[in-house]
């Protein structure tokens, strides 16, 4: 087959970029409507920002671990190995029900203590329930999406099917459970758990017919791609557990400055603003995809040239959606706090976090595109290290510093966020691609590349080769070859690195 990537030009890029991002703002559009549905009662408010922080920590990790799918496969399919793509996208199925067993743990776990507490602690416990029910439907809808996401086929339907009918169903669930029947945090957690069904089940009805089998994975589990792809992806979910805990450590100091600060802390970062980030999100996840592929191939040139055209495209994730801010979001804030008791602080307190969360969209989208390149390159440990150097700088700075009003906080957690950015530059530009992939030819690669593939050239991730004719580790040590491929040696059965 060809190579595929290599001609990969600004539209594809684009439309993926905009498939990815509509699925981001559908998501998110059913978050920011239920904080509208709530934004009158403050203290609701404020106790759902601080719930959703503490459950992201356990989202964060199995989602991580499931995504890592879409990178496997983006580096498959650069390689030429479409039935392990196909294989890989299959793996994640388990992935996913491994972490809905841990959701549903964290379930059961939630309502007992329910069951023992009064009041809106009770309210938090059972908004924690359904989101420990729902995690199991929302990873496994994002599994389901790894295989073409991984081959950038994002195409129209899945995007309707994973954006239509769930947005359609959380507004629903969030109108008649939050608003009408006034059920508050729980009518809320319910309106998620509905609409994280509704993605998996219209998911299910796209993908079947294109990855078939989906049940052979239960009875015939690749073990030693599942161990391959449950490693990396824990690497990664442990990456963002800690940048959870950043944003964590920001709502509780938010917390104790008190309900208004709370809450509008919670309308802006985690209402308003990701629905902003949409089309920075799907830039990040569409150049993450491009450049496992290009790695997957060892194509240096098209790691540089998806590099700068994701970069090109940033202009529009930051001009598009900042530029409807500035026409629509202060009628908007108002709209969201209208009727509150608190409603004129609560409005004042958001005006000041969104300025200052333009600045932080800034960093923000660096790190998500550094990320990516560096995800797809295999980089999981040097991103790991400087999250956590970031996040202890961070927690360092709360300490040291006196109590912060919310300005004061924000600018702190952007300070944090200056650094981990500068971090990941460092870490990109140290292994630019222009001699980083050379030692990454493919099995099939001709006898004059493989003569080539001795050694001699070190770069972004690589290892040495065995040194045996057709067989070394392909990008991303995903030594499991497949029974298509005859001429080239099967590694050994314990999936020994660099041994053929």
């Amino acid at each position: 087959m060809g190579k595929p990537g290599e001609g990969l030009g600004v539209r594809v890029l684009l439309l993926q970029m905009i498939s990815h991002a509509l699925i981001f703002a559908a998501q998110n559009a059913g978050n920011f409507a239920e904080r509208a549905l709530l934004a009158s009662d403050t203290a609701a408010t404020s106790a759902l920002g601080l719930s959703w922080s503490a459950f992201c920590l356990l989202s964060a990790f199995t989602t991580n671990v499931v995504s890592v799918g879409q990178l496997v496969v983006g580096r498959r399919i650069g390689d030429g190995d479409d039935r392990g793509a196909r294989a890989a996208a299959r793996q994640a199925l388990l992935l996913a029900g491994g972490g809905g067993a841990l959701g549903l743990a964290v379930a059961a776990a939630a309502g007992t203590a329910a069951a023992f507490t009064a009041g809106p602690s009770r309210a938090a416990a059972l908004f924690l329930a359904t989101q420990g029910l729902a995690l199991g439907p929302f990873l496994g809808a994002r599994a389901l999406t790894a295989y073409f996401a991984g081959t950038m086929r994002v195409g129209w339907r899945l995007t309707a099917a994973l954006a239509v009918l769930p947005i359609a169903t959380h507004l629903a669930l969030a109108w008649l459970l939050t608003g009408l029947l006034s059920w508050s945090m729980t009518g809320a957690g319910l309106a998620r758990l509905g609409a994280a069904l509704a993605a998996v089940t219209a998911g299910l009805a796209i993908v079947r017919a294109e990855l078939g089998g989906l049940g052979g994975p239960v009875s015939r589990p690749d073990r030693v791609l599942l161990w391959t792809m449950l490693t990396e992806g824990s690497v990664l979910g442990l990456q963002q557990v800690v940048a959870g805990l950043m944003v964590l450590l920001l709502y509780l100091r938010a917390a104790s400055a008190g309900d208004v600060t709370s809450a509008a802390l919670t309308l802006t970062h985690s209402g308003v603003y990701p629905i902003l980030f949409a089309f920075a999100w799907g830039g990040s996840q569409a150049v993450g995809a491009a450049a496992a592929q290009a790695v997957g191939r060892g194509d240096a040139r098209g790691l540089a040239r998806v590099t700068w055209l994701g970069l090109g495209l940033s202009v529009l994730a930051f001009v598009l959606p900042w530029g409807a801010y500035a026409a629509y979001g202060k009628p908007t804030l108002v709209w969201l706090v209208e009727g509150s008791p608190a409603g004129g602080a609560v409005l004042a307190a958001s005006v000041r976090f969104m300025r200052l969360l333009a600045v932080f969209f800034v960093f923000d989208y660096a790190i998500n595109f550094l990320s990516a390149l560096l995800r797809a390159a295999g980089k999981q440990a040097y991103l790991l290290k400087v999250t956590a150097a970031a996040a202890a700088g961070f927690g360092l700075l709360l300490l040291a510093l006196p109590p912060l009003d919310g300005v004061s906080l924000m600018g702190t957690f952007i300070t944090a966020q200056v650094a981990w950015a500068g971090l990941m530059l460092l870490g990109v530009v140290s292994y630019w691609p222009g001699a980083a992939l050379r030692s990454r030819w493919p099995c099939r690669a001709s006898g004059a590349r493989r003569k080539r593939h001795s050694g001699q050239f070190r770069g972004w991730g690589s290892r040495p080769s065995c040194g045996r004719p057709h067989c070394h580790p392909s990008p991303h040590e995903e030594c499991t070859m497949t029974s298509q491929r005859p001429e080239i040696s099967r590694c050994n059965a314990k999936g020994r690195r660099n041994s053929c």
